[in-house]
């Protein structure tokens, strides 16, 4: 694919902290506004560093900060190059999550905010959860039941799956993005304080009974039964942690 030259003369920087802030600025922009497309090649870094009147260090800087937010690809090679891409989710709840690490979010403050935005997610996914939403969490609560079987104690990765497909059965990818934030915070200190059996039984009873209530087009059961289960889980966790004195959730 042949490399296309920017559309536009770069504008005057506001007044940037670093000279490579007016390229990942102005690629960022392009990108949102659609002036540049997913898979589009960017003119080679002489010519970036050409267009904006920069060195080709600080052009390599701005692309290196525009690959680590996912606006853009860096290929090596004969046929490498850097290419246009869009940020997925993983980019999102990466940045959230470090930045709940920065506040030093509590494991209280996390449960607290599970129980306020996850039971509606719930109630979302009983009204609008897909034929193949219903089949990821089936495919979640069976092979956490079958790790159970196999006295394997670690319930947190069919957690995760569970959670993350009833979030995306909402609909929503606002929540999916938060949600799964707060779960990789949640789960990095749940994870030190395992393994508990019975909070393993739990989780899969719990799991069932929401699947159920989602596949029945039951909003409010939905919602009820995901507020028991966290408040369970958000107890048992504190007891775990005042017990071992993990107070942070990294």
């Amino acid at each position: 694919m042949a490399s296309s030259a920017l559309v536009r003369t770069p504008p005057e920087p506001p007044r940037p902290t670093r000279a490579s802030d007016v390229v990942v600025q102005h690629i960022k922009g392009m990108v949102l506004a659609g002036q540049l497309r997913a898979g589009q090649r960017l003119p080679s870094e002489k010519e970036l560093a050409r267009q904006f009147g920069l060195s080709r260090v600080t052009v390599r800087d701005a692309l290196r900060v525009l690959e680590a937010e996912g606006f853009v690809r860096i290929r090596l090679g004969a046929r490498g190059g850097v290419f246009v891409s869009l940020p997925g989710p993983q980019q999102v709840t990466a940045s959230l999550a470090n930045l709940l690490r920065v506040n030093r979010a509590s494991l209280r403050a996390l449960a607290e905010a599970r129980l306020l935005l996850e039971p509606e997610v719930a109630a979302l996914a009983a009204q609008r959860a897909r034929p193949e939403d219903l089949e990821a969490m089936r495919t979640a609560v069976e092979e956490a039941r079958q790790a159970r079987q196999r006295r394997d104690p670690y319930f947190i990765p069919h957690s995760v799956h569970f959670h993350t497909a009833l979030s995306e059965a909402s609909g929503n990818p606002v929540l999916v993005c938060a949600l799964a934030s707060f779960w990789a915070l949640f789960h990095e200190a749940l994870a030190r304080l395992l393994p508990d059996d019975g909070m393993a039984a739990r989780a899969v009873e719990d799991h069932q009974a929401i699947l159920d209530a989602v596949a029945s087009r039951d909003p409010e059961r939905a919602r009820a039964l995901m507020r028991e289960h966290l408040a369970y889980f958000a107890q048992r966790v504190e007891q775990l942690a005042r017990r071992r004195r993990v107070e942070q959730a990294w």
